[in-house]
């Protein structure tokens, strides 16, 4: 029968990053180590990772997936019987990215696709939620509706369900996403909270390695200053972990000449996990 104590560690690193808008998280695939792979689900990511004029893009190979024209519903909604429908002339709009989504995961997974790299990156999970939502809104015929509590319940389940099979894989894995803040009515007290829906706000944190939150600030001449807060905050985001032992509670992961390799989570994995 095996011992635990004859087990090595394990190696691999499942990182979610959360965090404010324009707190440094995507840039932040610069700087893992080896050869990576993105799934693409923000469209904003195209300018931190791509080529500029004076500037290679990132070497990381990719897979977008994007809302087209076609899936977009803009038809205003009624809110009571009298009420009028708002219905756009031309075909029925149906949402599948996240069908299309699923469907190329299973058959990398399956085929041992992932295998060749030493990055999973997904970028992020904000967009790969509201892909789901979307979905579980159209095939309940309410696309374009206000989500309800059962949807919620519903798409975090999926997700918690789908990340349960993501992170089985031994290929390390990057993902971003972001935070919301919410107020008690009755205590007033503010709580930080992943932005996921459903039971995946909880889940989550069991399936990823380490939870970290982005954060930016400026120093006396106005530079930004981006770190990784790897314990939790008594006023701030509770589910945050760290599994690499001796790691300051706030880490200094800003990326010097941007956009080099060097600095940034990279050279924190280097130096605490070495």
């Amino acid at each position: 029968m095996p011992n635990a104590k004859d087990m090595a560690a394990s190696a691999t690193k499942r990182i979610l990053f959360v965090g404010e808008t324009g707190s440094g998280k995507s840039a932040q695939m610069w700087t893992l180590p080896g050869r990576k792979f993105l799934y693409l689900f923000d469209p904003n990511t195209k300018a931190t990772i791509g080529k500029h004029k004076n500037r290679s893009g990132l070497d990381i190979e990719y897979e977008e997936f994007l809302p087209d024209l076609g899936e977009l519903d803009a038809s205003l909604k009624k809110f009571n019987k009298e009420g009028k429908s708002d219905h756009l002339k031309g075909p029925k709009r149906e949402p599948t990215l996240y069908n299309n989504w699923v469907e190329d995961l299973n058959e990398k997974g399956s085929s041992g696709f992932f295998n060749q790299f030493d990055w999973l990156c997904i970028d992020s999970l904000t967009f790969l939620c509201k892909a789901c939502m979307d979905r579980q809104l159209f095939i309940n015929g309410r696309y374009g509706d206000i989500e309800e509590l059962a949807d919620y319940r519903v798409v975090g389940s999926k997700i918690s369900h789908v990340f349960d099979s993501v992170c089985s894989t031994d290929t390390n894995i990057y993902m971003t996403g972001h935070i919301d803040k919410f107020q008690d009515e009755k205590t007033k007290k503010i709580e930080t909270l992943i932005r996921s829906p459903g039971s995946s706000r909880s889940m989550l944190p069991l399936i990823f390695t380490d939870i970290w939150q982005a954060e930016r600030a400026e120093d006396a001449k106005g530079n930004p200053i981006y770190t990784a807060r790897t314990m939790p905050d008594v006023r701030g985001l509770k589910s945050i972990r760290c599994s690499i032992p001796d790691v300051p509670e706030i880490v200094d992961v800003t990326i010097p000449d941007f956009p080099s390799n060097k600095g940034g989570i990279g050279a924190l994995l280097a130096k605490y996990n070495s």
